[in-house]
């Protein structure tokens, strides 16, 4: 978020692959931590990714310039993840290479276990995560994270208090 994107968008409209790159590089954080916040299968990060990418080209002519470009395709982000989200939250997702582990006799309590992300968060709600996220991943203040999810900046902080102590929570019960 340290550059003016406004300066690019003229050459994307020429489609110049270095603005894009340039747009894509400053942008991906937070778009990742949107969509993350709100879709927790890992499978569907990579074209929700990409889908936010093709509506923000085809969108592009909506875009005001003097505007938050980022808190623009930040928003396009969170349209697409919770579109999906409707979309497909009743269904179930089952990765039996997951739960390998519920099989391995052998295997020991010493064993380290690879902690992803997606682990971590798990236990917070989708707001949750997506604040948590959009402030560590992205680095965004948390002024700014309230305007992204349409919520007052103490809901903002509480939420976010909140979910720092649910993790403190999980991780203390886990040791």
């Amino acid at each position: 978020m340290s550059k003016n994107l406004d300066a690019y968008i003229d050459r994307l409209y020429d489609k110049d692959e270095d603005a894009f790159r340039i747009i894509y590089d400053e942008t991906k954080k937070g778009v990742y931590s949107m969509i993350v916040g709100i879709v927790n299968n890992p499978a569907d990060l990579e074209d929700l990714m990409q889908d936010t990418y093709i509506r923000m080209l085809k969108s592009l002519h909506t875009y005001q310039k003097g505007r938050n470009f980022v808190a623009w395709v930040m928003q396009i982000a969170k349209n697409i993840a919770l579109d999906h989200y409707r979309k497909h939250r009743r269904e179930t997702l089952y990765d039996p290479q997951e739960d390998m582990n519920l099989f391995d006799a052998n295997q020991s309590d010493s064993v380290p276990h690879d902690t992803t992300i997606t682990d971590l968060i798990r236990p917070l709600d989708e707001e949750e995560k997506q604040i948590v996220l959009l402030h560590i991943v992205q680095k965004m203040t948390f002024k700014h994270i309230a305007t992204l999810i349409e919520k007052p900046l103490g809901t903002t902080l509480w939420l976010y208090n909140r979910a720092i102590k649910k993790l403190k929570n999980h991780l203390e019960k886990e040791e």
